[in-house]
């Protein structure tokens, strides 16, 4: 299709570090020293030192961001294997405390506690991150107006934390539940231009409650020091699969949000309390969930939105070069979400360890065994 723009993509992903046991194991300082001369600052410490991120290069389209998703989850995994630990994308852990992690010994995290306290203490959770290069910066913001509304579709589509502190929630993404407590989270404000954006982000940072933009940590942002706009709102994929079709869909939605502006179509607004109701249904039953069509008014099983989406995004997927993993969508709605799936082997066993069995296998499936030097 003509006018649709070959948007870069990155992807952030937050795994955790378990043992052969399936406890989160405190390790990221010794990962870092045998991880940082390999792959240099795309490895990353959190806040709890069970954590560890990791961050592609800027992709220049899905197939890249292919060949870097498999590379580091490869690379980590090897890495880990000598000291008996292993990978896991999930989330949420389904049975470790926060209250027995350890904090990352650094300044930063040390303010943050400070100023959130138990709120941040609580935070162990794991999150991937979606960034669509948009260079125009009126554009930016006019396409995360508008693409608010797809972000509860991304959560159901991503869910993958049903379990905490040894419970099932009965939530399939209650990560959510615990980030949202956060200050500054949830679905954007609609802002009528770039320039309100920033007088917005002056603001806060004249009166003293955030230093910079990073400090805004909604669903979906434009970052504070890259041309992008940051898809917060999905679990941690379990599988490369998922994390590939939630990264083609964030910026298949973005490409065609600016290909209907261009032609002066647009793509109406909605409040953002109408989106949160539909998030609420996302992080409730994910795939299995009926969303509200806001144009309709009308509930729709999001099985039937998976087709419906991939309809929307038709006319942009073949110039991306990402309708295979688009179309990923409906062996999710097909097959179930990680959620689905962890709840599935903890019914089957019994055992919470064996769904981090599970989890574990899962986040290097078709990832190839990277042979260390």
């Amino acid at each position: 299709m003509r006018g649709v723009q070959r948007l870069t993509i990155g992807i952030e992903e937050e795994f955790q570090i378990v043992d052969e046991q399936g406890q989160l194991k405190s390790h990221i300082a010794a990962l870092l020293k045998v991880a940082s001369p390999r792959l240099g600052d795309q490895v990353k410490p959190e806040m709890l030192q069970s954590v560890v991120e990791i961050g592609t290069k800027i992709c220049r389209d899905i197939s890249e961001a292919r060949e870097e998703i498999t590379r580091l989850r490869g690379t980590l995994a090897a890495l880990l294997r000598p000291a008996g630990l292993r990978l896991a994308s999930a989330g949420t852990h389904p049975f470790s405390h926060w209250q027995e992690q350890e904090v990352t010994e650094h300044e930063r995290y040390k303010m943050l506690e400070d100023e959130l306290q138990d709120v941040i203490r609580e935070l162990l959770i794991f999150g991937m991150h979606v960034h669509v290069g948009i260079p125009d910066r009126d554009g930016r913001i006019e396409v995360m107006n508008e693409a608010r509304y797809f972000l509860p579709h991304l959560l159901a589509v991503s869910t993958s934390s049903p379990f905490w502190l040894t419970r099932n929630t009965g939530l399939k993404s209650y990560r959510q539940v615990i980030w949202g407590r956060f200050p500054r989270t949830g679905i954007p404000p609609d802002f009528s231009s770039w320039d309100e954006f920033e007088n917005y982000v002056e603001v806060l940072v004249r009166t003293g409650s955030i230093d910079d933009g990073k400090k805004i940590w909604w669903d979906l942002r434009p970052h504070a020091f890259y041309p992008t706009l940051e898809f917060r709102i999905c679990d941690a994929a379990t599988t490369v699969e998922e994390t590939l079709c939630l990264a083609a869909l964030a910026q298949a939605f973005c490409a065609k949000l600016l290909v209907l502006r261009e032609r002066n179509l647009g793509f109406r607004k909605y409040m953002p309390n109408l989106i949160q109701e539909n998030k609420w249904r996302a992080l409730r039953a994910g795939m299995d969930a009926k969303l509200i069509d806001l144009g309709k008014q009308a509930e729709v099983p999001m099985k039937e939105l998976a087709v419906e989406i991939l309809e929307f995004v038709d006319d942009v997927v073949d110039t991306l070069g990402s309708r295979r993993e688009c179309e990923h969508i409906l062996t999710v709605a097909r097959e179930g979400t990680s959620a689905d799936r962890q709840i599935r082997v903890w019914k089957e066993t019994g055992h919470l360890h064996k769904v981090v069995d599970s989890v574990c296998e899962e986040t290097v499936r078709g990832v190839p065994e990277v042979v260390l030097d």
